[in-house]
């Protein structure tokens, strides 16, 4: 069995929730993961301070198992990297670029796509998180910024990555954004949600792990049999409206996957486990063909939602 912790918006900062993450830090190390895998939105103003703790905590998670680690909206300089994002290009568009995710480079990992290869598992970091740029936007105007999409790209690195991956090992995504729209807030993470899923699904991968909404959820694709998602809660102070910080256990087995979400309980002050969700493995090879799959930004639909409360 390969275990994985999946954690998300820790917001460093002023919503950093302190008891948690020491209770957090105290219980990933009991579990004994193979890997600690976070979603992104270390901090909350993508300040240097917030970074340096989010930096110092990250290196005592890697005590107890590697860490992998994608950027989230509130970790990237967007607003200073606007004429890039307008699509300027020559030399102002290089520096625009490196602008954005230079605090994030300095104190979390220069990689903004990072690779984990773990025994029974292989970990694709997927950077969604790219301030205001065409593939992000969309007609609310209060998406700008906030909103991420999926490139190209990215998922032909990925889709090169799983082919060399070890037959029997879950091929993994992790992304920032929740590619479904959250039960509380109604929204998708992703510009382009129906595309990426579609695509992600069809290289293989068996499991997207993901935060951003701050309500965890486990979701299953029934157009996509054997695709499931794990949203993770926030750890931090910026929980939904009647929720509590959370985070998510997943155990690949190899005929099963098992997401177990631990809920922070104010009377026990510690993440107990709330929910257990069990899933077939797929069998499958990829059917990957990205010239045919067009990036049309459209909704999914088809998509079996579990309340975790349930």
């Amino acid at each position: 069995m390969t275990r994985i912790v999946h954690i998300s918006d820790l917001h460093f900062g002023k919503p950093a929730a302190h008891e948690r993450l020491e209770a957090l830090k105290d219980l990933v190390s009991g579990m004994r993961p193979a890997a600690v895998a976070v979603s992104g939105d270390l901090t909350q103003r993508c300040a240097n301070r917030e970074f340096e703790q989010a930096r110092s905590y990250l290196k005592q998670l890697e005590r107890s198992a590697p860490c992998i680690v994608v950027p989230g909206n509130h970790d990237i300089r967007w607003l200073g990297a606007v004429a890039r994002n307008l699509g300027f290009a020559g030399f102002f568009r290089r520096k625009a670029h490196e602008f954005k995710y230079s605090r994030y480079r300095r104190y979390i990992c220069n990689e903004l796509n990072p690779l984990l290869e773990i025994p029974g598992a292989v970990i694709a970091g997927l950077n969604t998180a790219h301030g205001i740029s065409r593939g992000s936007l969309t007609r609310r105007l209060k998406d700008l910024g906030v909103i991420g999409h999926v490139r190209r790209s990215d998922v032909e690195r990925v889709r090169r990555l799983f082919e060399q991956a070890p037959p029997g090992a879950a091929r993994v995504v992790m992304i920032h954004h929740n590619p479904i729209k959250g039960p509380v807030s109604g929204r998708h993470g992703l510009a382009n949600t129906e595309w990426a899923l579609e695509v992600l699904a069809s290289i293989g991968t068996e499991l997207i792990l993901c935060g951003h909404d701050h309500q965890e959820a486990i979701h299953a694709i029934e157009r996509s049999p054997g695709l499931v998602i794990s949203t993770a809660g926030t750890i931090s102070n910026r929980v939904r409206p009647g929720r509590s910080s959370s985070f998510n256990l997943v155990d690949v087995g190899e005929e099963s996957l098992r997401i177990v979400t631990y809920t922070w309980s104010r009377d026990m002050k510690n993440f107990l486990p709330s929910t257990e969700r069990l899933f077939p493995r797929p069998h499958r090879p990829g059917r990957y063909n990205l010239d045919s799959m067009q990036d049309d930004g459209r909704d999914l639909g088809h998509v079996e939602q579990t309340d975790p409360r349930r």
